[in-house]
């Protein structure tokens, strides 16, 4: 990876977006990023919250409602908990201790750079390796997934859109260095695409004998 081996790039791309004579990241005080790190996250959240109601309803009503079944809810919950929760925001943010852009020497802060994938102390929780915003930016890709026939491909491309815009904020405000945000993206599309050859391809594929697609909470 670019990012590993030239570590310098994450600091470049950073320095764009710092004021020096200030010493500030200007993005970091502007309204659409501050909306972007302190309220997308709850707009997100609300989705998984949506299908559990839908799918609850569908229970009531015994057929599904608007195609959310039991696997598809149980699959949306995993890579939301798995890649953005677990992963990255328990396991990495809070114990990896690589000091966010902003906090490093460069950009007037006391610590000094430490390269992608090198662990460090100088930073003892919420750390920018890895980005939580960015996993949850990418989560939606997980969403795409589920889209069918022609659809599928404009949904992965709005997802993959939404993922790095939500990405490039934080990298604006000095939040996550790239290098952060790129180790996201493939940590959370990389856990929900494992997931959805778990969960969801085995309830939708073809039978060999038979065209029509077995129910979704077969197998």
């Amino acid at each position: 990876m670019p990012l590993v081996a030239f570590p310098q790039i994450d600091i470049t791309i950073a320095s764009w977006f710092y004021d020096p004579v200030r010493q500030i990241f200007p993005a970091r005080v502007a309204p659409f990023p501050e909306w972007v790190r302190r309220d997308m996250p709850a707009v997100l959240f609300m989705v998984p919250v949506l299908m559990v109601v839908a799918w609850l309803a569908g229970e009531v009503l015994r057929r599904p409602l608007l195609g959310v079944t039991r696997r598809v809810v149980l699959y949306v919950l995993l890579s939301l908990a798995v890649g953005p929760g677990l992963v990255v925001n328990v396991v990495l943010k809070d114990n990896w201790g690589r000091p966010r852009p902003s906090t490093i020497q460069e950009f007037g802060g006391p610590n000094t750079y430490v390269r992608p994938l090198v662990p460090s102390t100088q930073c003892d929780e919420n750390c920018s390796f890895a980005s939580g915003h960015g996993a949850l930016g990418f989560w939606p890709v997980a969403l795409a997934l589920l889209a069918r026939g022609r659809w599928r491909r404009p949904a992965l491309a709005a997802a993959g859109a939404f993922g790095i815009m939500v990405g490039t904020v934080r990298v604006i405000q000095g939040g996550h260095f790239l290098s952060d945000v790129v180790a996201s993206a493939f940590i959370t599309i990389g856990i929900s695409v494992v997931l959805y050859k778990w969960l969801i391809e085995p309830g939708k594929a073809p039978s060999s004998k038979n065209n029509r697609p077995n129910s979704p909470d077969s197998a």
